[in-house]
């Protein structure tokens, strides 16, 4: 009787450390003395039931091993605050922590010193073996718990942090492992390898070695997913920001007869190197801005916002575009370390006389469409790129609207969109599309052209980002 009790205890005792590791990382929902009473409660219930089970069956650990584990997994969903999968995956560490460290540090320290010390005569459930057992379970446990909450605990609260609660994907993991501590223990015990046999220690440091490996896989997924959600978020926070930076609330300007703008940008990855704008420089003059920044991804957002900022600050009632775009230019190559470049259009329509002054630093030519005809590309000599070398001088060219004329412009996400067989979407095309659909207005047409360059590229991944503006000269503005 005494050795089942003392066997009792000492397999319980593996769940008491399994439940402190669990309260000292978890997040309590009541006070200590609530909490002090349901875990004393839990305490008896399971130390009652395991006695019964070996008291039944002395070899048999279903309730030492799985059913404590389980006990430790309901009391954690009671006691703390925590999401339902944080609380389980915890609860379910802290057990495979504790049935490592009692296979691999307890019962093999007992195996190697026990007989050596003269506690096992005949088995190793002897009254003075499980007393030197249960002394070494305690020393082993308390060393644990100082490392635990010395090293590990920041790094499992960072790593829920991170993953925000949510760490569903990471449970069945941790049910195989603490399961399968089971079925071996079980099936070592079916074919008679007990703590006094010789291949007791040996099989155990193995199954011990491997799910601490395991054990480390385990955590090292989820750190590596939680700097993976991190990222994530904060890529998606960088998406906002730069779609917050561009014009996006259509129609613009709903107060102005004179013209009609459309622009959309659809980016190749989280954040991306193009960008357009459009703004009134002052009452009568509207500016539209087409680039893109070589690179994409993070950098290229980055001297996407540099660029934008520049040319929008430097384009000035009555200033020469050329003059714009030449000290524009210079600014960026003074701060360009990683050597990107940006290609440019900026036109500048006079809203009173139509006439439409650019420049064109490197960038794709536009289309126009005159009134009752269709769009063809306006061939215009396109100067360097901008941040590429300094000193450039950068000339400004203009085009005469009417009432009813509209400039297409767009980057090379376009014409280079490609499809499955490496085939390019190509100034052909896009000339047909403006073709087919020369009568839709700005806010109908760049959908269209999106959908024909979606329907080509069928399946096959967007390299590269896709940005088109359109603008349309309505009507003259009164003097």
């Amino acid at each position: 009787m005494v050795s089942i009790e003392l066997w009792s205890f000492a397999v319980f005792l593996a769940s008491v450390f399994a439940g402190l590791l669990t309260g000292i990382t978890l997040t309590p929902r009541y006070n200590g003395k609530i909490r002090a009473a349901v875990w004393t409660a839990g305490a008896l219930l399971g130390y009652g039931v395991a006695f019964v089970s070996y008291r039944i069956d002395l070899y048999n650990d279903a309730v030492g091993i799985l059913g404590l584990s389980a006990l430790v997994c309901i009391i954690a969903q009671l006691l703390y605050k925590d999401s339902w999968s944080t609380k389980l995956a915890i609860a379910l560490m802290a057990c495979l922590i504790a049935n490592v460290s009692t296979f691999m540090l307890c019962g093999t320290t007992d195996t190697l010193l026990a007989p050596r010390l003269g506690l096992i005569q005949e088995s190793p459930y002897e009254t003075a073996n499980l007393i030197f057992f249960i002394a070494i379970k305690l020393v082993v446990y308390v060393v644990l718990s100082v490392l635990y909450v010395r090293c590990l605990r920041k790094t499992f609260h960072r790593t829920i942090e991170a993953v925000g609660g949510k760490m569903l994907v990471f449970i069945p993991a941790l049910v195989i492992s603490v399961v399968g501590f089971y079925i071996i223990n079980l099936v070592s015990n079916s074919v008679g390898i007990y703590p006094d046999s010789f291949w007791f220690f040996p099989l155990y440091v193995t199954v011990c070695v491997i799910f601490v490996v395991e054990f480390w896989m385990i955590f090292y997924s989820i750190d590596q997913s939680a700097k993976t959600m991190k990222t994530t978020a904060e890529l998606n926070v960088a998406t906002n920001i730069q779609k917050s930076m561009l014009p996006c609330i259509f129609p613009a300007f709903p107060d102005r007869k004179e013209f009609d703008v459309f622009a959309t940008m659809d980016p190749a990855k989280e954040v991306g190197g193009d960008f357009y704008d459009f703004f009134m420089v002052d009452d009568s003059h509207l500016a539209i801005v087409v680039a893109d920044v070589s690179g994409k991804g993070v950098p290229a957002a980055l001297f996407m916002v540099i660029g934008k900022t520049l040319i929008k600050d430097h384009t000035q009632p009555g200033r020469n575009l050329g003059e714009v775009f030449t000290e524009v230019n210079n600014l960026l190559c003074e701060s360009n370390s990683e050597g990107m470049f940006i290609t440019a259009f900026e036109g500048v329509l006079d809203l009173v006389t139509g006439e439409f002054c650019f420049v064109n630093a490197g960038h794709e030519i536009p289309f126009l469409c005159k009134k009752g005809k269709t769009f063809e590309p306006y061939k215009i000599k396109a100067g360097f790129v901008l941040a590429g070398m300094e000193g450039i001088q950068y000339q400004c060219g203009s085009i005469q609207m009417e009432e009813g004329d509209r400039i297409f412009q767009y980057t090379d996400g376009v014409t280079e969109a490609t499809n499955k067989n490496n085939e390019l979407y190509g100034m052909g095309r896009l000339t047909e599309i403006l073709t087919k659909n020369a009568e839709l207005e700005p806010t109908e047409l760049l959908p269209v052209i999106k959908a024909d360059i979606d329907s080509f590229v069928g399946a096959a991944p967007q390299f590269d980002d896709i940005t088109m503006l359109c603008l349309e000269y309505k009507a003259r503005m009164e003097r």
